[in-house]
């Protein structure tokens, strides 16, 4: 993810811009790394020197799953988010998600821009901290802290069309998987709650969090596991966009999540607007006779074998994109399934957006409005590293 803003720099320094990349060591610490990506005489960045890497944050983890960690550059204030899960293990039984001078279960919110002279942030690495952030003149609080009370979050997005709506999905125990609108200073509950239900924890060597202790916010969309799936703890969310594109417009609008397993997928619409109040809308899907990879049907289903649905991504020209164990598909003209949108779409049909390559079509319906239609691009998940 790229910066938004760039600090002053020496003029040598201009033919460069700052990247920064999230990595997984070995030993299962986490590590955020800041490279500066050569500009010479092309007008995009073309490589990088892995010897002029500034370590941004390294932090410790107590088990091996619940690490989240997505970076996302803020497009109102410009700072560095970064998801942080609660480290792992059934039911959080150290309670980091609540424990407020850990980084764990939060939403992480650092400048990297603007360091203070002799760096005072509390051992984690080299950033500053924002002055408006929720707790930083809290002693009780780790000062990095934007929001808390996060399982996994499993792909937050800014809306492009309403930048102050920040969401955030969270994967769930074994009953329930939510999609939350984030604010500055928010409490999503867990492990108090699995989304709206009081949470049983197991195991409680970290301490408990009694629920009158917090101001818990409730999910704005969200599914319960035996609604997608019949064996307990067998769902898993991937959170998406609000589509801004007008590619498919019956869809612009609406934020786009899905479930791992790639059978459920749901898109949700705030009525009345600046409600809060969201109307969720599961949606069918098919491939599209275009594309250019054949899609399998999938066992004892009318819908396409998409295998694992692990991620969403949007391009520069607001187009969605699904990551899945199969391939990279891409919201396009539902009229190429012959799905009918009374609203003109303003792509082509079956054409890509020029940032992109066709290599797998695919499309979706809703039983109340038309929803999507993909197309894969020429990635796959071989040449991604997965």
């Amino acid at each position: 993810a790229s910066s938004p803003s760039t600090p002053p720099i020496p003029p040598p320094a201009r033919l460069r811009r700052y990247v920064v990349v999230h990595g997984i060591m070995s030993n299962s610490r986490p590590v955020c790394a800041e490279l500066l990506m050569r500009r010479r005489a092309v007008p995009q960045a073309t490589s990088a020197n892995p010897t002029e890497a500034r370590r941004i944050m390294t932090l410790g983890l107590p088990f091996t799953t619940h690490h989240g960690g997505q970076i996302l550059f803020s497009p109102g204030d410009g700072y560095m988010y970064f998801m942080m899960g609660d480290g792992g293990n059934v039911g959080d039984p150290w309670n980091f998600a609540q424990n407020k001078g850990t980084l764990l279960g939060k939403i992480i919110r650092i400048d990297v821009n603007n360091m203070p002279t002799g760096n005072s942030t509390p051992g984690w690495g080299n950033y500053g901290i924002p002055k408006d952030n929720p707790f930083s003149v809290d002693p009780k609080f780790a000062p990095e802290v934007f929001a808390l009370g996060f399982k996994n979050p499993w792909r937050c997005s800014f809306d492009s069309g309403k930048p102050s709506y920040f969401f955030c999905a969270d994967v769930g125990q074994s009953l329930y998987e939510e999609v939350s609108l984030v604010v500055k200073g928010g409490n999503y509950g867990w492990r108090v709650f699995e989304g709206d239900q009081s949470y049983p924890a197991l195991s409680t060597p970290g301490g408990n969090t009694s629920a009158d202790s917090i101001n818990a916010i409730s999910p704005v969309m969200g599914y319960a596991h035996n609604t997608v799936n019949n064996n307990v703890g067998s769902a898993s969310i991937a959170g998406g966009y609000v589509y801004r594109s007008m590619t498919n417009p019956c869809l612009n609008g609406r934020y786009i999540y899905a479930d791992l397993y790639a059978q459920s997928m749901w898109s949700g619409i705030e009525i009345p607007e600046n409600s809060g109040v969201y109307n969720v809308t599961p949606f069918r899907f098919a491939c599209s006779a275009a594309s250019p990879i054949p899609c399998d049907v999938a066992a004892k289903s009318p819908l396409p074998s998409l295998g694992y649905i692990f991620s969403f991504g949007e391009d520069s020209a607001k187009d969605l994109y699904l990551l899945t164990s199969k391939g990279v598909y891409r919201v396009v003209d539902p009229n190429s399934c012959n799905y009918a949108c009374p609203i003109k779409s303003s792509a082509e049909v079956g054409v890509p957006p020029s940032a992109a390559s066709p290599s797998s079509a695919f499309n979706v319906q809703s039983s109340t409005l038309t929803t999507m239609l993909l197309v894969g691009v020429l990635l796959v998940l071989s040449s991604l590293g997965f």
